[in-house]
């Protein structure tokens, strides 16, 4: 699926500089991590949760996910892969956001957990942490969003 979405990166704890216009887009994908919004307790019904993603979609973000990684992992970092801002971020950011992939280790799992905003979210397992990872594309098919954290409790 091809989803129109700014720029938002996340690596561990920091949140990589955006112009104002993407930081504004970038509140397309509220609280990525988190929970639905809980509907009102009284009123007209909340809309319906958005369609589910197909699996071919699933899969082609799995795949883009895991070679993500595994290009921060090897130091061999393919930016064509990334929208252009997405992939100037990334380079400004790769020689301290890297090392912290690095130190994850081995992937041990990786698990679909769900869609939200049209962003795909995954619970990647390494050898030393757990991790929650969102990954969404833009237009053109290249990755416009992608952020991590440590694993949050279900």
């Amino acid at each position: 699926m091809k989803t129109p979405i700014l720029v938002a990166v996340v690596m561990g704890a920091g949140l990589l500089t955006l112009p104002a216009a993407a930081q504004t887009a970038a509140a397309t994908l509220p609280n990525a991590f988190g929970q639905p919004a809980p509907a009102p307790a009284q009123g007209p019904a909340a809309p319906a949760a958005p369609a589910a993603a197909e699996a071919p979609d699933i899969a082609r973000s799995e795949a883009a996910l895991r070679a993500v990684i595994a290009s921060l992992q090897s130091n061999e970092i393919d930016y064509s892969v990334f929208s252009a801002s997405l992939a100037e971020q990334i380079r400004s950011r790769a020689a301290e956001f890297a090392p912290r992939v690095q130190q994850l280790g081995a992937i041990q799992t990786v698990d679909y957990r769900g869609q939200q905003e049209g962003a795909e979210l995954f619970r990647v397992v390494f050898a030393k942490q757990a991790t929650d990872w969102v990954i969404a594309f833009d237009a053109e098919d290249q990755i416009a969003a992608l952020l991590y954290r440590p694993a949050q409790a279900d």
